[in-house]
């Protein structure tokens, strides 16, 4: 049998017992990477513009991820690995899950009647953002209206990061997406007076920091590291999750791509720009990956440390 379709909005906040303060209530389960829930806040951010009191279930890939949220007035509660409340006591459900995530929560909602039905996964591979919207349009929300993902996180107290700060983040997740990383971070700080890394030891690349360069690695935590990206100047990152958190915190961001696709993601804040070397190969990551190059990963080496700094140049006050 076909799902039915979501409860429209006016009979959502009319049932009793599922809404707060007369609102209708909506559990949004965010599933995956750090960055993938990035990309999925311009709808919470829709939600709260109909209206919908927004819960939180998060299974991200770091349980930390959850530090992003708190505070945040678009939404009322998040857990990680379990709703707030009973799903069936929602108004609605939303599965905001990539689809190559989506085999592992499915059973969740086989017997689900408040759940949305979830959008073709072409849109997924088309834009992300586009994907995670298009749960809010098909409840009423402008289709000319997209939000820009963002995170209400301002500048630490007593962080070591000045207005003329540049924070790099060299890594990104391990293994395969490896590949995604910028080879010349150390080189980059060679030439930076002032200058801040941060993440894990993971993200380390093989050759050292120069002495002046400041470590923060393994020594703050997820929301610090993005209190730390708001105080800072410009943040360099990889297309990572880091990258992703210094875009939403609204500093300037220069994001270094490679062999995947900027324009999947959808669109970025005008904050936020991207540096490719624009061989012809390239982005690569969903055709024969990284065939080209035979794995050496030309796309990236092509991008020079001069070529950056050019850009910083531009974005430094």
């Amino acid at each position: 049998m076909p799902r039915p379709e979501p409860p429209p909005i006016a009979a959502a906040r009319d049932r009793p017992g599922r809404s707060y303060a007369g609102h209708a209530s909506a559990l949004v389960h965010l599933a995956s990477g750090l960055g993938n829930i990035i990309l999925a806040t311009p709808l919470l951010v829709a939600l709260d513009e109909l209206e919908f009191c927004v819960d939180v279930r998060l299974d991200a890939d770091y349980p930390a991820t959850i530090e992003l949220l708190e505070g945040w007035s678009v939404v009322h509660a998040a857990e990680v690995g379990r709703a707030p409340q009973p799903m069936e006591r929602y108004s609605l459900v939303i599965p905001a899950i990539p689809p190559f995530y989506w085999a592992r929560f499915r059973h969740l909602y086989r017997s689900c009647r408040n759940a949305a039905v979830r959008p073709p996964d072409s849109l997924f591979a088309l834009c992300e953002q586009s994907y995670y919207l298009e749960f809010a349009y098909s409840l009423g929300y402008p289709r000319s209206a997209h939000p820009c993902y963002r995170l209400p996180i301002g500048p630490g107290v007593d962080m070591p990061v000045g207005a003329g700060t540049v924070v790099l983040a060299p890594g990104c997740k391990t293994g395969e997406m490896a590949a995604k990383r910028w080879p010349f971070f150390p080189e980059l700080a060679e030439r930076l007076e002032d200058v801040v890394v941060v993440g894990t030891r993971d993200d380390l690349p093989a050759r050292p920091f120069p002495a002046h360069a400041r470590l923060l690695i393994d020594r703050l935590t997820l929301r610090q590291t993005a209190q730390v990206a708001a105080s800072a100047a410009v943040v360099v990152g990889n297309d990572s999750g880091l990258s992703h958190v210094a875009g939403a915190v609204g500093t300037p961001t220069l994001m270094l791509f490679g062999p995947t696709s900027h324009q999947i993601l959808g669109p970025l804040p005008p904050n936020v720009r991207v540096l490719r070397a624009g061989l012809a190969c390239e982005p690569c990551w969903s055709g024969v990956r990284l065939g080209a190059c035979a794995g050496k990963i030309t796309c990236l080496g092509a991008l020079s440390v001069d070529l950056v700094m050019r850009q910083l140049a531009e974005l430094l006050p």
